[in-house]
């Protein structure tokens, strides 16, 4: 996938007895569970369900971000070291337009509106390579991420908006009328509380360096 939203690389610097980064956690809740099939020893993803879990970890990026502001540079420099105002640069100039596009044609902010030109690359595609999953969701996450940070208020919304339409789409498959439950790590929880449970068990468990 070219023009990468955020430019995702491997971290050489980042190797701390080969401890995952926070990104990294994010990818394979998301990944799992997801339908795959296997062709030549490579899992390829199912485009459908791949979209919905990029939107649901752009979201969860945002709730992240709003609860854990401070965490923020400690979690992009797992994955961007030495990148990280760079990366908030380019990604907020992006957002600035989004948002004033979305302002100026009065256009409700969905959280499936920031992260529309990765879905489209990937609905383009039937089948999704393993690599190419893991970076959409990790840039997706991360761009979320970002949005708390320099569009807080935008990100309250965009979560609040996932929140919602997660619940509603609950009560659907409650009652029967709708028979797959929605995606997700976990759906019965608010991102909010989903994000704080993922940071706790992370920083228990691993736990970031400071940056510099």
């Amino acid at each position: 996938m070219s023009d990468r939203i955020i430019p995702l690389h491997v971290s050489e610097e980042f190797n701390e007895e080969d401890s995952l980064a926070f990104t990294d956690v994010i990818v394979v809740l998301y990944l799992e569970g997801l339908p795959f099939h296997t062709h030549e020893t490579e899992d390829y993803y199912e485009s459908g369900p791949l979209t919905e879990a990029v939107i649901g970890s752009f979201a969860l990026g945002c709730a992240v971000g709003i609860d854990f502001q401070k965490k923020i540079p400690l979690v992009l420099q797992q994955t961007h070291p030495n990148e990280i105002e760079y990366i908030i640069a380019n990604c907020t100039s992006a957002l600035d337009e989004q948002i004033k596009y979305a302002k100026d044609t009065m256009q409700v902010l969905e959280p499936e509106d920031f992260v529309d030109e990765l879905l489209k690359a990937l609905e383009d595609s039937e089948n999704i390579d393993t690599e190419t999953a893991q970076n959409a969701i990790s840039m997706s996450f991360e761009y979320g991420l970002i949005m708390a940070h320099s569009h807080r208020s935008a990100a309250l919304v965009l979560r609040n908006a996932f929140d919602r339409s997660q619940a509603e789409a609950l009560k659907d498959f409650e009652e029967e009328n709708d028979d797959e439950l929605p995606p997700g790590p976990d759906p019965y929880q608010t991102l909010q509380s989903l994000g704080a449970e993922i940071m706790e068990a992370y920083e228990s468990d691993i736990g970031f360096s400071q940056v510099d």
